[in-house]
């Protein structure tokens, strides 16, 4: 390939969109563990969130695609057969096995450089004692959750811990954490969504660790694997295992082009110097036109770079959990209607468990968006399969 290939920007959305997996209606493909192995390998991975508004994050990421599975096959997938592993991808994420050697370079690295500088690093680091006694009691009870390092008031007698210091289930249950980050534990279940945490031995297969240098790349390859064509500033952010500093970001663009792991391409209309792997290139003229209605999770790989989205699909997304509810514009819980390609409204559900009710609060289409009958009868009929989906017999709008 001679010169910089020129693409148009609709054909960089429609990449997008594919590599995504959302070309296609929702439950045009069925979800089977190869496909939750490749969707995994392409987007990079699945975002996990505590969130259970409507269902966990990762549930409605599939369902986005695949439509209703049964949870227990992805159980099984992932704490059977590990075809996939918990660990940090963008934040807390489910990722694909072969992602393990370099999920074992950020372990090896742990912390990295930008949590050291901070001064809540040091106020949440844990004693070795500590560390010591977690993986003492977890090598030989077997799988623990953090419920089992409360502190208990024996532990003290009446008066409580000596000096008002941190209860040992308090630091036991930091140290979780930090020893998950290190790579000395691992998830090898959950338990009502609760994590179970055991000796990493026991969980991970034996494979190699990555090169620094491979790690670093990791950064772009993974980013522009989900995104297709895309520029510096639309991968910031989608993947933050590694998060790099613009030098460090630069030298592996600069690594990556030389060996011709990327290509640089230019797309007339969009800021800055776009890059993509070649053969993502290659396929270009056989993708298809996106079609389909879906409603998407606020959490949903799609919208990792905000800023992506809004510049290629016009689309301004800020998740308003953290917003207080007298600023909220569109709801606690909205989640992106999709649309034929097009992000083109949200809607805000709330599952209301004890009832059986999907309650629909609010609706907002963007503006000089009509719908029109079609559209209406697939958000409806999203809706009703959402609802199937997470339990609820009756919707209220």
């Amino acid at each position: 390939m001679t010169g910089t290939p020129r693409v148009d920007q609709t054909d960089v959305l429609r990449l997008w969109l594919h590599r995504q997996g959302l070309t296609r209606p929702r439950g045009h493909t069925k979800l089977t563990r190869d496909a939750f192995v490749s969707l995994l390998e392409t987007t990079g991975g699945l975002q996990v969130d505590s969130v259970n508004v409507v269902d966990r994050a990762h549930f409605l990421t599939l369902w986005s695609r695949f439509g209703s599975f049964d949870r227990a096959d992805l159980d099984c997938w992932l704490y059977q057969d590990r075809v996939a592993y918990e660990y940090w991808g963008h934040e807390a994420s489910i990722l694909p096995i072969s992602h393990l050697p370099v999920g074992r370079r950020r372990m090896r690295n742990f912390p990295p450089e930008r949590w050291q500088a901070n001064s809540w690093w040091s106020r949440y680091q844990t004693s070795t004692s500590s560390r010591r006694r977690v993986l003492r009691r977890i090598r030989r009870e077997g799988p623990l959750e953090s419920a089992d390092f409360e502190a208990r008031r024996d532990e003290f007698g009446p008066a409580g811990p000596p000096g008002g210091s941190i209860p040992l289930g308090t630091e036991d249950k930091r140290s979780l954490k930090l020893l998950w980050h290190g790579g000395r534990l691992a998830v090898s279940g959950r338990r009502h969504f609760r994590i179970l945490y055991d000796l990493a031995e026991r969980v991970y297969p034996d494979t190699p660790t990555a090169r620094s240098a491979e790690y670093e790349d990791s950064w772009l390859l993974t980013g522009l694997s989900g995104n297709g064509i895309a520029s510096e500033r639309h991968l910031v952010g989608y993947w933050t295992a590694p998060e790099l500093y613009a030098p460090a970001r630069r030298a592996v663009l600069e690594r990556c082009l030389r060996r011709g792991a990327v290509v640089e391409v230019r797309v007339p209309g969009l800021k800055g110097k776009q890059f993509a792997r070649p053969e993502d290139l290659d396929s270009l003229s056989s993708l298809d036109e996106p079609r389909g209605t879906t409603l998407l999770s606020p959490f949903d790989s799609l919208l990792w770079q905000r800023k992506r989205a809004e510049e290629l699909l016009g689309f301004r997304y800020r998740v308003e959990i953290y917003v207080p509810e007298p600023k909220r514009e569109f709801g606690y819980y909205s989640m992106p209607i999709l649309h034929d390609g097009r992000l083109v409204g949200r809607l805000d559900p709330k599952l209301h468990r004890d009832r059986g009710l999907l309650e629909i609060k609010s609706l907002h289409l963007e503006e000089g968006f009509d719908g029109g009958r079609h559209f209406k009868l697939e958000v409806r009929r999203a809706v009703e399969e959402l609802a199937a989906f997470v339990g609820a017999g009756d919707i209220r709008q």
